[in-house]
């Protein structure tokens, strides 16, 4: 069988908690095809000696939703390894997002997670509305790494309720459409939604993340 890519002599630690072993690694159509003494040829040949071979580390936890704008090789995440970041946490966010609401979910970054404000002003492309649009923008902008969206109920609340999302609870046709747009969310893609709870989570303008204000009949929703 002729191969895609064999990664030779390498010392290949495969995450399963066996031993570190040096193998050879055919791939054929995007996939590991056989470990081991490989003596097929292929059409790619790297020599891995005295390098380690293992899988890439996917990070559970980031907020590379705006960097992604300006970083497809999400720096410096993917120097250490990491090769799927999963964006999206804490229930902030800057997708689904109306023009006249962009001030307002950079806003959400700039204090919970303490990005520059000029580096999202000037890095942010804005070119999407909805949350299928993000997705669909970030995979014509490519990726050095893989990406796991979470669509975060901060921004479809402040979609559905305007500022009055971090003000009050919604009511129920207001959470039927917020819930409409998660279900969107996730058909195009997107892994789960996120929110959080904690007091600390201080958004636009000092106040309240919108998604701290959503009842528990909301969040059933």
């Amino acid at each position: 069988m002729a191969y895609d890519l064999i990664v030779r002599n390498g010392t290949v630690i495969d995450g399963t908690g066996a031993f570190r072993r040096r193998a050879d690694i055919a791939v054929k159509d995007g996939k590991v095809a056989e470990i081991g003494k490989v003596t097929d040829g292929s059409a790619e040949t790297i020599d891995a000696a005295d390098l380690i071979v293992a899988p890439g580390f996917v990070d559970p936890h980031t907020h590379y939703d705006a960097q992604i704008c300006w970083d497809p090789l999400v720096s410096c995440t993917s120097w250490h390894g990491v090769t799927t970041v999963v964006m999206g946490n804490c229930g902030v966010g800057i997708a689904p997002c109306k023009p006249a609401a962009r001030e307002v979910a950079a806003g959400d970054l700039v204090n919970v997670e303490a990005i520059p404000f000029e580096a999202l002003s000037k890095g942010i492309s804005w070119d999407w509305e909805s949350f299928p649009d993000f997705i669909a923008a970030a995979e014509r902008r490519g990726a050095g790494i893989n990406f796991a969206f979470l669509a975060p109920l901060t921004p479809f609340r402040h979609y559905v309720l305007g500022e009055e999302s971090m003000e009050r609870e919604a009511t129920p046709d207001e959470t039927a459409r917020v819930a409409a747009l998660l279900r969107e969310a996730i058909n195009a893609g997107a892994f789960g939604f996120s929110t959080s709870t904690l007091p600390e989570h201080i958004g636009y303008q000092g106040r309240p993340l919108a998604c701290r204000m959503a009842s528990r009949d909301e969040l059933k929703a």
